[in-house]
């Protein structure tokens, strides 16, 4: 019998995945540091409002409903409303910053709730997980395939503008000029085929998985980055294998590296001395020493600034300094010179929300995150696993990148998770 409903599924699966697209755009600022950046921030503040719109509705909603609150979604919602005046506050106290500037300064706070509006049309049912999945997709091969197209035809070095704020372009005495683009489902799609080979054995997933990471590798170059990355597939090993199969599969990873490394140094020969060296100063700067890397000297400076601030004013450790707008004085350069507390992690945002923020901003999502990891044991599922593995990429990146700063990164994997076992959990009992 024929359906005459799968147009309208269809066409309906088609509005989920444009809605998802553009939700997944702003949320993760992909124009920001653009040439588009201006354009970008007028129209954030219009998605900002959607968001806001959204989360009175949901509150709203439930009150009226008389509905329990997931204890999670409580929490955050909770975050949302407090740390933007909790900031705001501390910014007038620390430095006499405006009232108002600390409010829009904290407004990247409001991201947080994409992922409750994540939880709700998971556990609604009015979005499903394969949509999601497939936008992810989408979303992971755009990036790859656009980023890699401005890589081949623009020239980096028209993008140069020392008076401009966006920082579009970076520039490295060891990497020279490159693009600063969005990596986040860069980092989806590398985990995605990594654990779709591994679970399906189809050598073309291996094929995806290692365009991926050769992205990362000869184009992102982020040292960081790749140490994270290479961590969370290591401890994907340990999760899911015996000790002597790991120590086999660590062998054989040596063996294929060790190849690789060979094809490199005869491919490209100044690769691999780039990158040790750039693996060598950041090692210098852990060590408390100035490198050659100017980059990683300046996070040297600001830790310094920090330490001198805290000794200065030793009570801003308990309660942290607040959030400065860049639209008040110059932001922080019109306070300490060059300074960036999101440069230095975790130590900056202790700088901004001290020991109280530390605590519920850092610890207990990690603590949520682990959590939830721990519920999920489904050994099947390709994009709730990859989930999982987002969210622990997250996790072992929060010193460098920090739960204060970029949110969203975890944020949203985490979401889907808990709408994951909330649906699992539905159908077990229905």
């Amino acid at each position: 019998m024929r359906d005459f409903n799968y147009p309208f599924r269809n066409l309906n699966r088609l509005k989920n995945s444009v809605l998802l697209f553009f939700t997944i755009i702003f949320t993760y600022k992909f124009f920001q540091s653009t040439p588009f950046h201006e354009l970008f921030f007028q129209m954030q503040a219009g998605f900002l409002g959607l968001v806001l719109l959204f989360l009175l509705t949901y509150i709203v909603t439930v009150i009226l409903n008389g509905k329990l609150v997931n204890r999670v979604v409580a929490y955050y919602l909770v975050l949302i409303m407090i740390i933007p005046l909790y900031g705001a506050i501390n910014a007038l106290i620390s430095f006499g910053q405006p009232f108002i500037f600390g409010i829009l300064s904290g407004r990247g706070w409001l991201l947080l709730g994409v992922g409750i509006w994540f939880y709700y049309i998971l556990v609604t049912g009015k979005m499903n997980f394969t949509t999601i999945e497939a936008t992810f997709i989408f979303m992971a091969w755009s990036s790859l395939i656009f980023f890699s197209f401005i890589l081949l035809t623009v020239d980096a070095s028209q993008f140069i503008d020392p008076e401009s704020s966006s920082k579009f372009v970076l520039i490295s005495d060891t990497r020279g000029l490159r693009f600063n683009f969005q990596t986040y489902f860069i980092s989806f799609g590398t985990i995605y085929y990594f654990v779709k080979y591994i679970i399906t054995k189809n050598h073309a997933n291996l094929l995806y998985f290692l365009v991926f990471i050769g992205y990362i590798l000869f184009v992102v170059q982020g040292r960081t980055y790749i140490i994270t990355l290479a961590s969370t597939f290591l401890l994907y090993f340990l999760f899911n294998y015996s000790f002597n199969k790991v120590v086999l599969l660590i062998l054989k990873l040596v063996l294929f590296l060790s190849m690789m490394l060979l094809l490199i140094q005869v491919a490209i020969p100044d690769y691999l001395e780039r990158m040790s060296d750039l693996f060598i100063q950041m090692f210098t700067v852990f060590t408390g020493k100035e490198s050659e890397d100017s980059s990683a000297n300046a996070r040297i400076f600001e830790t310094l600034i920090v330490w001198n601030y805290f000794t200065e004013h030793p009570f801003s450790i308990l309660f942290g300094t607040g959030s400065i707008s860049h639209q008040w004085n110059d932001g922080y350069e019109s306070i300490f010179g060059y300074f960036y507390p999101w440069d230095i992690g975790i130590l900056g945002g202790l700088f901004m929300y001290g020991i109280v923020g530390f605590f519920f901003l850092f610890l207990i999502p990690i603590a949520i995150s682990v959590k939830t990891i721990k519920k999920v044991v489904d050994k099947k599922n390709i994009f709730i696993i990859t989930m999982k593995y987002l969210l622990l990429l997250a996790i072992i990146s929060a010193v460098h990148d920090s739960f204060y700063f970029e949110p969203i990164k975890y944020v949203i994997p985490l979401f889907i998770l808990l709408a994951y076992l909330k649906v699992e959990e539905k159908n077990k009992a229905g």
